[in-house]
């Protein structure tokens, strides 16, 4: 539940978006094991992360529910066409071409890839489509898929809804901040009480019998 649709296609270009060639693995291994001990920290905090998650997420949903009247499906569906254009986006960068001369099918996706990803009825899908094509916010192909619709380098949903992603950026920094301070208070004390953490307990006992295997 992130800012929608926040992009504009002149922006970061030329701002290298992807991992390195040869790096992408190495980065993704220490993303990995850092979600896994952030995830692992988080729990022992449960009570205090679901509060401010929760908090985030209701505040967003209200947000994002009055902009679109209440029709949380046209907001799914508008959010996955965005992703669709932003992550087209993102590759282009990595491959030296703007974003702008991307050609209309690498930034468009189906009524019916929205139907499988969301679980919203074909039918429905096509009607948030009609809805949102109306306001201005989509264009669609000559195929039948759909790609956000822009003019001189910016979306019209992003535009639009300017005052939601700012107020959605300032929320989603709030909620790093505050988990961001509960992961490293649980670290801290995970780290002083070695027995609250199997591993680096573990840890410990190996080095301690490597020790006592070269005492003379």
């Amino acid at each position: 539940m992130t800012c929608l649709l926040d992009y504009d296609i002149k922006a970061n270009e030329g701002e290298g978006a992807l991992d390195e060639p040869g790096k992408g693995g190495l980065a993704q291994s220490r993303r990995s094991r850092r979600a896994a001990a952030v995830a692992a920290a988080l729990d022992e905090q449960y009570i205090a992360y679901q509060y401010r998650f929760v908090e985030f997420f209701i505040d967003h949903l209200s947000d994002v529910s009055r902009a679109f009247r209440g029709d949380m499906q046209a907001m799914l569906v508008l959010a996955l066409i965005g992703q669709s254009w932003i992550n087209a986006v993102r590759a282009a960068q990595a491959e030296g071409i703007a974003p702008a001369d991307l050609p209309p099918e690498r930034t468009s996706t189906s009524a019916s890839r929205i139907a499988d990803v969301t679980g919203i009825p074909r039918q429905t899908v096509r009607r948030k489509l009609a809805a949102l094509e109306e306001r201005g916010w989509i264009t669609r192909n000559e195929d039948g898929s759909c790609r956000l619709a822009h003019t001189d380098g910016e979306t019209a949903a992003k535009r639009d809804l300017s005052d939601i992603d700012r107020r959605a950026l300032r929320r989603v920094a709030r909620l790093f901040a505050d988990l961001e301070a509960l992961v490293a208070a649980q670290e801290s004390a995970t780290q002083s009480d070695p027995e609250e953490c199997p591993e680096l307990g573990a840890r410990n006992e190996r080095q301690g019998s490597a020790k006592r295997r070269m005492a003379p």
